[in-house]
């Protein structure tokens, strides 16, 4: 239960909704896998922590909570084949950023900015915003996707976490020498990235 409650902790967010994923098929080289996606109004549950990392139920998170804040946020890179990771690793290690990046569901790549306390989703944004652009991926979606829920029903959007069936997981995250991250060493690396003030980040 520690890894779950590590996880848990690590990718904490609005906790009355989840986004669920159900593939129907890969196009069979490793690139885009079709699925439906959509968000349950349901909390998320231990079951539903457990199950992600087990591999039998993939877990979706809004990084943004009722209070309009969160403690991680995500540049979405949508890109497949031959996606080069750890060109990108080494350019986040040649600019001195505190990223972490992960191999998404489709291929493409998570850069994940962690905090260690709550900070508003308008200043995750904001520099997630400023990195994109110096990394050159200036298209690319980021996560929290608002600045803030306009109602209590309001849900945002929800990233599919890393880490499913985590002990032969394709959603890893990446060593600095580009090679796969196990769980526990994800943990390791995500204590030290993770940043007091992002205001601060130069970029």
């Amino acid at each position: 239960m520690e890894q779950i409650e590590r996880f848990k902790n690590i990718f904490e967010g609005l906790n009355r909704a989840h986004g669920v994923t159900k593939v129907s098929e890969s196009n069979g080289d490793g690139n885009k896998i079709k699925g439906k996606s959509f968000v349950k109004r349901e909390d998320i549950t231990d079951e539903l922590w457990i199950k992600h990392l087990d591999g039998t139920e993939s877990l979706g998170v809004i990084p943004i909570n009722d209070d309009n804040q969160c403690r991680w946020g995500c540049i979405d890179i949508d890109s497949y084949a031959g996606f080069d990771h750890k060109k990108l690793v080494d350019k986040i290690f040649n600019f001195n950023l505190p990223l972490m990046v992960c191999r998404s569901k489709s291929g493409g790549a998570h850069v994940f900015l962690f905090t260690e306390e709550y900070v508003s989703a308008s200043l995750m944004q904001d520099k997630l915003n400023e990195i994109r652009s110096v990394l050159g991926y200036g298209g690319s979606e980021v996560f929290p996707k608002q600045r803030e829920l306009k109602s209590k029903d309001d849900t945002g959007n929800f990233l599919n976490l890393p880490y499913f069936n985590c002990s032969n997981t394709t959603r890893y995250a990446f060593l600095e020498n580009g090679e796969a991250a196990t769980l526990e060493a994800f943990f390791e690396l995500q204590e030290r990235y993770k940043q007091d003030d992002i205001s601060t980040i130069e970029v």
